[in-house]
């Protein structure tokens, strides 16, 4: 029963501790593991659906920089949907592994730190907002950087999950009020946001003193 469950949430985390097709035979093996396997775990579906989601997200801040904003949300939407649709592919084709985990953490970082970028310049987000999503996503980074350096594995959690939902949540709502922002329901969405920024940072803050506490407990054990 706990292994069920324990694979349920892998499955919606895009977590792994060993790569599918190392657990069995390459007789057994299907046809996306035999990819996998002769490109040691970089040319899989979920890659390739992080990789896409990740070139729609860079096209919407393409397009939020040029002044574009309802198209540039829409791509981001899209692109940002991907982020939830990797892990599910990646368990449906038995792909997934610690390569695959590694890619689609370093898409998320990278992505929100160029949509604050962008949005920071382009004056579409309060400058608390900004602030305090540069400090979490730099402080995320350190940690994952001490955490090699103590040959620490971080995997996605929940909360952490559930964090960048409510971050890119807020990042869409405020584009979405200064999209109408002659309309009367702008200030609707906006507080709407704020709710999304305030669920982030208490999500956030928990995520990032659990990563902590797992770096430190590592460290004594070393």
């Amino acid at each position: 029963m706990v292994d069920r469950k324990e694979k349920k949430r892998e499955m919606k985390l895009h977590r792994a501790l060993r790569s599918d097709w190392s657990e069995i035979t390459p007789q057994q093996r299907n046809i996306w593991q035999r990819c996998a396997a002769r490109s040691h775990g970089t040319i899989t579906p979920a890659n390739i659906v992080s990789i896409i989601g990740a070139a729609l997200t860079i096209r919407g801040l393409v397009y939020l920089f040029n002044d574009q904003l309802t198209t540039g949300l829409i791509f981001i939407i899209i692109g940002r949907c991907a982020d939830i649709l990797d892990g599910i592919v990646a368990e449906y084709t038995k792909t997934k592994s610690p390569l695959g985990e590694a890619i689609d953490a370093s898409i998320d970082k990278t992505l929100i730190i160029a949509a604050v970028i962008t949005l920071f310049i382009k004056h579409l987000l309060p400058v608390l907002i900004i602030t305090i999503m540069i400090i979490q996503a730099v402080y995320n980074s350190g940690v994952s950087v001490v955490a090699k350096g103590l040959n620490a594995q971080l995997h996605p959690s929940r909360t952490g999950k559930l964090s960048a939902v409510f971050e890119w949540s807020t990042v869409g709502l405020y584009l979405l009020a200064h999209i109408i922002h002659t309309s009367r329901h702008a200030t609707i969405i906006r507080s709407l946001g704020v709710i999304c920024f305030c669920l982030f940072v208490i999500l956030a803050l928990i995520s990032s003193i659990n990563y902590t506490r797992n770096i430190y407990y590592k460290r004594g054990a070393a």
